[in-house]
């Protein structure tokens, strides 16, 4: 089983260093701002970009150590015998995936629908099919637009930083 763990952390690795290479341009593409404007647009691309570069690259190198070290991965992250290490990297790959069309809406629609909706699917990848019902889909939904909404905004309103 740790072997498999360490190949799922090998493959997202890569996933999201392949992402980082793809998102690069874009993100770099729009202007950080300076001592007049405040933050630009591009400001919290970029630090995403370079965080999650550096996370990833991190979280394999304390894998491999840790793998070296001891013969297996330990943390947080309980991997149990009945996991499935397929649905694993299915539902890692698609939150990927979910950030890129984020990251598109974003530039096509403005912060506040993509957010909203990035965040709805978010939560809803993340729950189990068979509890999706009105008893939790009504959370998922409000969840996600006063968080939306709020993060908008503290943005806009108190750090003055203008979300399009």
């Amino acid at each position: 089983m740790q072997a498999i763990r360490l190949a799922a952390s090998a493959a997202m690795t890569l996933i999201l260093l392949a992402f980082v290479a793809i998102l690069y341009s874009p993100s770099f593409a729009m202007p950080t701002g300076g001592p007049q404007v405040g933050l630009g647009r591009g400001a919290l691309p970029q630090f995403c970009v370079v965080a999650g570069a550096i996370l990833a690259a991190a979280t394999f190198v304390r894998d491999v150590i840790a793998m070296r070290r001891t013969g297996s991965i330990v943390g947080p992250m309980a991997i149990s015998e009945s996991t499935e290490p397929r649905r694993v990297v299915v539902i890692g790959f698609a939150a990927l995936l979910m950030l890129v069309a984020y990251v598109t809406a974003w530039w096509l629609l403005g912060f506040l629908p993509a957010s909203v909706a990035f965040l709805a699917a978010t939560s809803l990848l993340l729950l189990p099919r068979e509890r999706w019902n009105m008893r939790a889909l009504i959370p998922v939904a409000a969840t996600s637009v006063l968080f939306g909404v709020g993060v908008w905004a503290l943005f806009v309103y108190v750090l003055q930083v203008p979300l399009r």
